[in-house]
């Protein structure tokens, strides 16, 4: 398994390096109400110290999540079956719930864990339902927070190229848009392995994403390490704090870490996703002549916003891909 220990502190000055860090390491999965993934998720989480699990559709009785230990901080909400649950294995999280969000499809409580406080979410999003509905959901919970660090583990159903599906669906377009809009960032990486496969396909339908002020403290993202025992791969990730003896210098945005040798790659990707999401036909490595190509099909388009769109998630894609954040 990839070490999930790591942090990126290059955005914090620092004048004394002894530093003290509080990290919550965190599992993401969507269980399918499977005793058997939720036993092996159990098992994984005990030999991995997992704080904090974030699951979908667990393993229910008589619409109750069970199958899982006593010593567990088990948190799920509604009359129904549900859907959603967020497991706490860590006695010196402090974990209150968020009760007037929460339902058999989103479980929200508010964190505490030494200099970590956040909202966490788990969300399932049915693929029969109208995703607009599961989208005004994150909307509450970002006027809820009010600015505070936010971290969200969804079961989309929704496919998108923004995070490196194959495709774009309806659903897909949808919940990007939303994301880009409300400046949400997408902590998925461009591993190459999807977040669900079966013998009918394979898709990149499980997100976790996190507002502005929670970026920077999100590493170690992986997907796929580990058996699930599930069409779903298990994914971690870590949030970490650090505390240091200089001064912090907030930065309230998306920065990438960029290198002169990765313009190039930049350049390369940009130009692919532009004329991919433009339906260019052409496949030259000439510029001017992709320049000229993408200049007509803009200037053909009668759908500004759609134009300014295809623009805005190929420079994404492209950034994703080329630097580090």
């Amino acid at each position: 398994m990839a070490d999930l220990t790591n942090i990126d502190n290059r955005y914090t000055p620092r004048t004394n390096m002894s530093r003290r860090q509080t990290t919550i390491k965190c599992a993401q999965l969507n269980l399918q109400h499977s005793r058997t993934a939720t036993y092996n998720l159990t098992q994984l989480i005990l030999q991995n110290n997992i704080d904090v699990a974030f699951v979908q559709e667990p393993y229910t009785v008589l619409n109750n999540v069970a199958g899982l230990p006593k010593s567990f901080r088990i948190f799920a909400h509604g009359g129904g079956r549900k859907r959603t649950a967020i497991m706490i294995n860590n006695s010196n999280i402090d974990a209150i719930a968020i009760k007037q969000l929460s339902y058999e499809d989103a479980t929200l409580l508010e964190l505490r864990h030494g200099d970590l406080n956040f909202y966490g979410a788990s969300l399932y999003f049915p693929i029969d339902r109208d995703i607009e509905r599961d989208i005004e959901s994150i909307e509450k919970i970002i006027q809820l927070a009010k600015g505070k660090e936010i971290i969200i583990s969804v079961d989309s159903n929704a496919r998108s190229k923004l995070w490196y599906d194959t495709i774009t669906n309806q659903r897909g377009k949808s919940l990007e848009e939303f994301v880009l809009t409300r400046d949400l960032f997408l902590i998925n990486e461009a591993t190459g392995t999807p977040t669900f496969e079966t013998m009918r396909g394979r898709s990149w339908i499980d997100l976790t994403l996190c507002n502005n002020v929670l970026v920077q403290k999100t590493s170690g993202w992986t997907c796929g390490e580990e058996e699930s025992c599930a069409d779903h791969k298990i994914i971690f990730f870590n949030i970490t704090a650090v505390r240091t003896g200089g001064t912090a210098l907030y930065y309230p945005g998306k920065r990438y870490l960029t290198k002169t040798e990765d313009w190039g790659n930049f350049v390369n990707k940009l130009t692919t996703n532009l004329l991919s999401n433009f339906g260019c036909i052409s496949t030259s490595t000439d510029l001017t002549q992709c320049d000229e190509e993408l200049s007509n099909k803009v200037k053909l388009g009668t759908d500004i916003e759609e134009s300014i769109h295809k623009f805005i998630t190929a420079v994404a894609l492209a950034s994703d891909s080329a630097f580090r954040i």
